[in-house]
């Protein structure tokens, strides 16, 4: 395949981290942005005039954006307070023909100080929250004596106003074609591997192994000498590791994880253990060099095996500089083992 294409796969696999990190924020906005469509559908005609008797006895309901005339009673409102500061005024609305009221909340705050005044009321019909409500329910009994009916129910929020239906709906829009990228991410291989030539290395050049890191299916350590592999099996993704060879000329993988867990700061967790993989020669099926295709390409080894239970499993050892993969490479076949030239990808069964 063109390497083009592979390190465009290997790029877009690279990347799917980074699409669950915007999936979830897409999840967070869609529920605001969902409302907001569906205010908007709701008033397709701008304002709608109504009487606070339709309100209270609920022929509006929530979500929509309505005027509304009447006599604001500033003095007798609730406040909302943070840190000590006031952030919003809640204030009855009186319609004296009718002795019914609804509560209006704004954040002029200073309306607090003002007399009572006729005014016209516009904004959103808003679910109240059940901090009002039971604000409102102990003092039912005084607003019932006085004379006056109301709702616990909803409330209206002063100057706000119903999203625009085509600005949502391109919201909407965007945040689908967003999620779709996403979607399509998870379809690419996180790894690309392809065969390719070891590089030639020029004699008397300075070999720096650099990091070494392995991708593949390890096997938990339980105890290292004598070694005794527990049960758990663990897929590991370009994890830092060192690279032995048995007495019976397995090819050994070495993991040392460390796992640490911390809250705001402070370790409050750490866990250490060891995973190892073990390839025979009997169960290998290839050894190929090539590289891991991405943004930035990587010198690596493809060790195709059948495991213990008869399972193909591939390991892929990648290295920081060709120096070291070439080394690698040669180490194994002075060892005995095959390792193709990388020119064409390897087929085939166990050999021993």
């Amino acid at each position: 395949m063109n390497e083009s294409l592979l390190r465009i796969r290997g790029t877009i696999g690279a990347l799917k981290p980074l699409a669950v990190l915007v999936s979830i924020f897409l999840v967070i906005f869609i529920f605001p942005v969902g409302h907001n469509l569906i205010t908007a559908v709701k008033n397709p005609s701008g304002v709608q005039t109504v009487s606070i008797s339709q309100l209270v006895s609920d022929q509006i309901g929530v979500d929509r954006y309505v005027s509304v005339t009447g006599t604001a009673r500033y003095k007798l409102a609730y406040t909302e307070t943070e840190n000590g500061t006031t952030k919003a005024v809640i204030y009855p609305l009186l319609d004296d023909n009718r002795d019914v009221l609804i509560f209006v909340r704004t954040t002029k705050t200073e309306v607090q100080y003002e007399s009572n005044a006729h005014v016209t009321v516009s904004g959103m019909t808003t679910s109240a929250s059940t901090d009002l409500k039971d604000a409102i329910a102990q003092d039912l009994a005084d607003i019932n004596n006085a004379g006056f009916q109301t709702s616990q129910k909803i409330y209206i929020e002063e100057n706000q106003k119903p999203g625009n239906l085509l600005i949502t709906v391109l919201e909407l829009a965007v945040m689908g074609f967003i999620g779709l990228l996403c979607l399509i991410m998870f379809f690419f291989p996180s790894i690309v591997f392809n065969p390719y030539p070891v590089q030639s290395i020029p004699p008397g050049t300075e070999i720096k192994k650099g990091l070494t890191k392995a991708t593949g299916t390890f096997q938990q350590v339980k105890k290292m000498q004598p070694l005794e592999f527990g049960r758990t099996r663990r897929k590991f993704e370009k994890a830092n590791a060192n690279l032995f060879l048995a007495e019976d000329k397995s090819l050994g993988v070495y993991i040392h994880f460390i796992f640490t867990q911390r809250v705001y700061g402070i370790q409050v967790r750490k866990q250490e253990t060891d995973w190892m993989i073990l390839v025979k020669p009997t169960q290998i099926i290839a050894i190929e060099p090539g590289k891991l295709y991405a943004m930035r390409d990587t010198w690596a080894i493809s060790v195709r095996y059948k495991d213990s239970g008869n399972k193909s499993q591939t390991l892929i050892i990648s290295f920081d500089n060709a120096p070291a993969q070439a080394s690698y490479a040669s180490f194994l076949r002075e060892k005995g083992f095959a390792v193709s030239s990388g020119q064409y990808p390897v087929s085939g069964s166990p050999w021993s």
